[in-house]
């Protein structure tokens, strides 16, 4: 199984109101160029907001204003594709379409991709010491039936998380890993137990060691009535130390390498739980200044 990231430049012709979610004016863009019935049959996709430097863009309930994006200004994005060929980096590639403009309901842009990189799935790998931060760079939506055991997992109503507990996060990557992954690949022992059961160990060897978490209620977009569609979440980020033996910590690793290509928990594919992981050699999170271009994944 294939991993494939695009990063994407995109420059408005004019200036534009954006939606809420600025990944829908990326989205909307790739369907005006890549058959929809492509897009939509990709295994995973997930399409990133956009970015102004290093700040993510997005409307919450407490924004006062709209997104309005500049004239000429550059923005950036990524895609993420998971899939078992590199169709779509094949269909941007030989059609010409590493440079086009878009005109959409949103304004006209300029879109251009101007990093392609394609990995295998088990390849996916971070060197990541014992003292870690995962930023939350975007609102991380986490389910706490992701933590249930599969007896109960029916019976018991879903509630989001505005905490990011490990069990949760690592909970969601396992069973992400191994629904692509070759069978020779996959992580753990393969029954319906085991994201609960790895869950549960990560819950024992990491410790926060600081943190700056706050929720955020993201707007989506509106129903068929017209009424404002919510996912609350949260961002910020969390400083870990794992004492976990050196092969269990080799997993958590390659298991935050995929996260951070994908995103984790619920409406990756529009931007939400973009997260970028950042080795500390120091104690203090202050010296450290998180984006996507200066985490793990994106130094390798």
């Amino acid at each position: 199984m294939l991993v494939l990231v695009a990063k994407v430049l995109v420059r408005p012709l004019t200036d534009c109101i954006a939606p809420p979610l600025t990944s829908k004016v990326l989205k909307y863009c790739l369907e005006g160029v890549v058959p929809r019935k492509v897009l939509n049959g990709l295994s995973n996709t997930s399409i990133s907001m956009l970015f102004d430097g290093s700040r993510p863009l997005y409307s919450t309930t407490q924004s006062e204003n709209p997104i309005r994006l500049r004239a000429g200004k550059t923005y950036t994005g990524r895609v993420s594709v998971i899939d078992s060929t590199p169709e779509f980096l094949e269909r941007v590639s030989s059609s010409g379409l590493a440079s086009f403009l878009c005109t959409s309901t949103y304004g006209r842009f300029a879109v251009e991709f101007v990093e392609f990189s394609v990995v295998t799935l088990e390849s996916l790998d971070i060197d990541l010491p014992v003292n870690f931060k995962i930023s939350f760079l975007t609102p991380t939506v986490l389910s706490s039936k992701l933590m249930s055991p599969p007896p109960l997992a029916r019976k018991v109503s879903s509630m989001h998380k505005l905490i990011p507990q490990p069990s949760l996060i690592f909970s969601h990557l396992l069973k992400m890993w191994n629904t692509f992954a070759e069978p020779e690949h996959k992580i753990g022992k393969q029954s319906e137990w085991a994201p609960y059961i790895l869950g549960r160990q990560v819950d024992l060897v990491l410790a926060e060691l600081d943190y700056r978490i706050k929720p955020e209620t993201v707007i989506v977009g509106k129903d068929e009535k017209e009424r404002l569609r919510k996912a609350r979440g949260f961002t910020g980020w969390v400083i870990y130390k794992s004492i976990a033996k050196p092969k269990f910590h080799k997993t958590i690793a390659k298991l935050l390498a995929l996260a951070e290509l994908t995103g984790v928990g619920r409406s990756r594919g529009i931007g939400l739980g973009h997260i970028a992981i950042t080795g500390l050699t120091t104690k203090s999170p202050k010296t450290e200044q998180t984006s996507p271009e200066n985490s793990l994944s994106s130094r390798r």
